[in-house]
């Protein structure tokens, strides 16, 4: 086991970046498997005022910590970081944070008791330890641990050893325990069957103890330490308290009195926290597998969550159930019956600052669960995006409201002014008897726009579909694969792999326009009158339009030729119609719309490395932005055509969506910039300081 030279780049948006606001993902989830959710920050979070409850769980090869507030006058403005709440380093709260150190999927992260680290772990079974409360979260120690995926990791009191299970594989153990700062070994544990272990818990005082959960042999195995060493017949001791399964979950309460377990086979153990001998044993608490427990602040009443899509709180010294909530039923809107939708099966929970309970289910879904603490009267459900963002559109002028689309079909519309998600969109024709919230049948969702009062979104199942609302009741058949579309006033042309479709009023009113070349980014002028089309031969076609239907309302005006060395990628026109900047793989180029001249030409901006995949103007026309593929955000003046603003690291996986709010806001829009990637996160910078400071307007 080596200690492996660690990587502080690009682990997160970079502290000097205009962000004041993020909307980020939910936690990513396998059925059957626990979700890890740690909500205790800390004893300097606990402390501080300032620190809003928040809960940590990952998201793919991301850790996220998202800050759980449910006063909406609490809540951060998308227009200015929170001037009462402070983020992990004390600058001001922009809603949460992103973790972007790991190169494998993250299984299990855990804070140490002051709430300055973070212990994290991965598929690859790599444990990485870094400054949770330092402004650039630098990395202190990498090591590999376990030959597999690690499954769950616990401090000690002290925050000087770090115990963590998981698949063993072909090596001989599937729990550690080392040392913090160096890696070492500082005991031998107990292996379960078949290499596999499912959690860990250690005792938070003296004399210590570290209990592991195996994932296979429903048992639990006892150690005394350091140096740490199994305890075996000592009579005392009770390893197999569960019938049959997986261990899913172990942990003590505060004072380390006691330790609770919890499995596949719905029971609820509780040992003495010292001797480690069974206290009790409270059978049937839920009806299915139980996926995770927790302990409430005073150590009293255990907090589990399971399948049957219950959270229940249990009094541990009586072993009754104390509370519970139906969070199913108030996921499904209703009567679950039987059998409990795959989307609301609940596989994580914990408790957060305050000793606000909160669960996830298989759907990724948060619900902050009703409590004395919280004054709720029903569980608020937080929601968003479970896979990556592919597409994004702002709601009609003044409305504060943006859409977003993802990678498995889902449609979130969110609040412009707070960054909260108001809901998923749901689809009338195809009932989501499974709450998974997936509107284009699980396909990948290519382009969103807003037309009409309607919104409009295209998807790899071949359809277009329209939502009024949040509601879905409207689709057209596409005879080929829908790529991305455009919109005017009136009018959207849809750009599939085969052609160009229009569409006016929700419904058809062309046939499939097959072109001598394959169409890689369209434009629709405001008036619906004019239509640019960039092709796979690096040129730019240029079509009127016109206003009667027929089978091919398009005439060929100009051709733009030699403007790029790339196929273009995107086009946008400013908002006086005036400019076209143009994309492709490196360059963004700037085109006169009258004369079709260069104002920008090729090799000038230059500075992307991959797939340019958005544009936007400002609502003044006078600045364009640019997404690509390579993380980075680009800010260009026309005026200014040797300067330029980078924000490097936007998003991890590429820039999918871009956009100045502008009149889509009631106020205060017209510098602030909405990014949407592949990370699943929605960012929202006010690069009015920057962009007025380098191109002096």
């Amino acid at each position: 086991m080596g200690v492996d030279a660690v990587d502080a780049s690009n682990s997160c948006v970079p502290p000097t970046h205009p962000l004041t606001r993020q909307s980020l993902p939910l936690p990513t989830a396998s059925r059957g498997e626990p979700v890890f959710l740690d909500g205790d920050a800390g004893r300097l979070s606990e402390i501080d005022d300032a620190k809003a409850p928040c809960v940590m769980y990952a998201w793919g090869k991301l850790i996220v910590v998202r800050e759980i507030d449910v006063n909406d006058d609490g809540m951060a403005s998308t227009f200015s970081a929170s001037s009462t709440r402070t983020g992990p380093s004390g600058a001001p709260s922009t809603g949460g944070f992103v973790y972007r150190g790991h190169s494998a999927n993250v299984t299990a992260a855990k804070f140490n008791p002051a709430g300055t680290y973070v212990a994290s772990g991965d598929a690859r079974g790599k444990l990485r330890l870094w400054a949770y409360d330092h402004e650039e979260h630098l990395p202190k120690l990498e090591v590999q641990v376990l030959a597999g995926p690690i499954r769950d990791i616990s401090w000690d009191s002290e925050g000087r050893r770090i115990v963590v299970v998981g698949d063993g594989m072909q090596s001989p153990e599937s729990a550690k325990v080392i040392q913090w700062d160096t890696g070492v070994k500082c005991g031998d544990l107990g292996s379960h069957a078949r290499k596999k272990g499912s959690s860990c818990a250690f005792r938070p005082c003296r004399p210590m103890r570290i209990a592991t959960g195996g994932g296979e042999d429903a048992s639990v195995f006892f150690h005394k330490g350091p140096p740490f060493q199994r305890v075996v017949g000592d009579g005392v001791v009770s390893e197999k308290c569960h019938e049959r399964g997986a261990v899913h979950s172990l942990r003590y309460n505060r004072d380390g009195s006691m330790l609770a377990s919890v499995g596949t086979d719905g029971s609820v153990c509780f040992y003495e926290g010292k001797g480690m001998g069974l206290i009790t044993r409270v059978e049937k608490v839920h009806n299915s597998s139980i996926f995770s427990c927790t302990w409430n602040r005073a150590g009293s009443h255990l907090l589990t969550c399971g399948a049957d899509g219950f959270v229940k709180m249990l009094d541990a010294k009586a072993g009754t159930v104390a509370s519970e909530w139906d969070v199913a039923r108030c996921q499904s809107s209703g009567e679950t019956g039987d059998k409990v939708p795959q989307g609301t099966m609940l596989l994580g929970c914990t408790v957060v600052k305050g000793d606000m309970p909160v669960s996830v289910g298989y759907n990724g879904q948060i619900a902050v669960l009703a409590a004395a603490a919280n004054g709720l009267d029903e569980p608020r459900i937080i929601t968003g995006h479970q896979a990556p963002i592919s597409a994004m559109t702002f709601g009609p002028p003044g409305a504060n409201t943006l859409y977003t689309a993802d990678t498995d079909g889902v449609i979130v519309e969110w609040d412009g002014a707070t960054g909260v998600a108001r809901g998923r969109v749901s689809n009338v024709d195809d009932e989501d008897l499974e709450s998974m919230g997936k509107v284009h049948a699980g396909a990948t969702v290519s382009s969103l726009t807003f037309s009409g009062g309607a919104l409009y979104s295209a998807g790899w199942d071949d359809y277009v579909r329209t939502t009024h609302g949040r509601v879905c009741n409207g689709k057209l058949k596409m005879d080929a694969q829908p790529n991305a579309m455009a919109c005017g006033t009136n009018s959207i042309v849809v750009m599939t792999v085969e052609g160009l479709v229009l569409v006016k009023d929700e419904e058809l009113v062309s046939e499939m326009i097959r072109l001598p070349y394959t169409a890689t980014a369209a434009c629709l002028s405001k008036d619906d009158s004019t239509l640019y089309v960039g092709g796979d031969d690096c040129n730019i076609y240029i079509y009127g339009v016109s206003s009667s239907s027929g089978s091919n309302p398009l005439g060929e005006s100009h051709v733009i030729k030699g403007g790029h060395l790339k196929p273009v990628q995107s086009l946008a026109l400013s908002p006086d119609g005036t400019k076209l900047a143009a994309a492709d793989v490196r360059d963004v180029c700037i085109y006169d719309t009258k004369d079709h001249s260069n104002i920008v030409s090729k090799g000038r901006w230059c500075f992307h490395t991959q797939r340019i995949r958005c544009l936007a103007w400002s609502p003044d026309g006078s600045v364009v932005a640019s997404g690509g593929n390579d993380d980075n955000i680009f800010l260009w003046c026309p005026t200014k055509k040797t300067k330029r603003v980078h924000y490097r690291f936007a998003h991890r996986g590429g820039v999918k969506g871009l956009g100045f709010v502008g009149s889509n806001a009631t106020t205060g829009g017209e510098w602030m910039l909405v990014s949407a990637g592949a990370d699943g996160c929605i960012n929202w910078w006010n690069v009015e300081e920057d962009a007025k400071k380098k191109f002096g307007l």
